[in-house]
């Protein structure tokens, strides 16, 4: 790479990392969402591997950012990477097969869903291998994955704060309409194997390691040695709104794209840097924030999104942004606050 380039990322790693987040994202999907030809197996292949390339931009920009900014490393042998990388590829692999095996036709035979999935579980497993292989600021950007941290209310939060306020949401609309309180209950059983196999497909391959490892690992991180909390959350709810658009494109097109993402996401996005902050900077609760998020989308059946489960959420966001003073800025040795001579441990 050109001397000047590097001196410029060196400078400038935050712009750096969005820029790259979102350009990789964009050329990896955009060719795959308009020119992979789907009609055909091979076409259905390659979208899908380009497709789970573009959702790891994040921690691939990241880690590829931090490198540059300090690519000093330290050797690890074969045998440790191997005895790390192995059981969370090994993990990994059968979350995605069962995954796979939730939207693949009837017809789909289980060898081709184990082959189709083995280089794609590669990805969270050099992750985690990152965190003692890596360079030594990688290491020092994920180490959270492997020694984490925080109180367990906050995990707890993390996981259930989406599927309660999506649920009572529903539940208080059904009474003010008099509509039976627990409508299609008895579908919830059928579901349940399919959320949990979703919250843990999500958590590793679509919207937890892989972007969190990018959002808050790389980028809330050192944007909260500048800004307060809150403008942080707002500057990454822009960025993450544009690194969405490939996404966006087929997920609403039917409608909802300004609510969700224009109304709604600053909020969610004020709840996702709250838990990073309330966690001393821990990757894994917002990365299970994510993926709790994300797995209710089985539940819509029986629990649609309502506009009284919005006015939560968004209720929720004012008040930890009140309560925590979100508007001021955290004390330099705050452990969500980027720190140079922190060491790795």
């Amino acid at each position: 790479m050109n001397q000047s380039v590097q001196q410029w990322i060196k400078k400038n790693p935050i712009i750096a990392f969005f820029g790259l987040a979102i350009i990789l994202c964009f050329v990896v999907l955009f060719p795959t969402i308009y020119f992979v030809p789907r009609d055909k197996t091979i076409g259905q292949i390659l979208a899908y591997y380009l497709s789970c390339i573009g959702t790891y931009s994040p921690v691939i920009a990241a880690i590829y950012i931090t490198r540059i900014i300090r690519p000093g490393r330290t050797r690890v042998p074969f045998k440790k990477k191997f005895t790390i990388s192995f059981p969370v590829w090994l993990i990994a692999l059968t979350i995605n097969i069962a995954n796979l095996k939730l939207t693949a036709p009837p017809s789909a035979s289980l060898i081709g869903l184990i082959i189709l999935s083995i280089p794609v579980s590669l990805l969270p497993a050099w992750v985690i291998t990152s965190t003692y292989s890596g360079t030594d600021d990688v290491r020092k950007m994920l180490k959270t994955l492997v020694n984490p941290g925080g109180q367990i209310i906050y995990y707890l939060i993390a996981l259930f704060t989406f599927p309660i306020l999506t649920i009572a949401g529903a539940m208080i609309t059904n009474l003010w309409n008099g509509n039976a309180l627990y409508p299609q209950i008895n579908q919830a059983g059928n579901i349940l194997l399919n959320v949990c196999i979703t919250f843990f497909s999500v958590l590793l391959f679509s919207g937890g390691l892989n972007e969190e490892s990018g959002w808050r690992g790389f980028a809330q991180i050192r944007l909260q040695t500048k800004h307060s909390p809150l403008i942080t959350a707002i500057l990454l709810w822009f960025f993450m709104v544009i690194w969405h658009i490939p996404n966006d494109i087929i997920q609403y097109q039917n409608g909802g794209y300004l609510l969700v993402r224009i109304g709604l996401y600053p909020f969610i996005t004020i709840l996702f840097s709250w838990i990073f902050i309330r966690t001393n900077g821990n990757i894994w609760p917002v990365a299970i924030f994510h993926a709790s998020m994300n797995s209710i989308n089985p539940l819509m059946g029986i629990f649609p999104m309502t506009t009284v489960g919005n006015v939560l959420l968004v209720t929720f966001a004012v008040i930890v942004v009140i309560v925590d003073h979100m508007w001021r800025k955290l004390p330099k040795d705050h452990l969500a606050v980027f720190q140079e001579t922190l060491n790795c441990t």
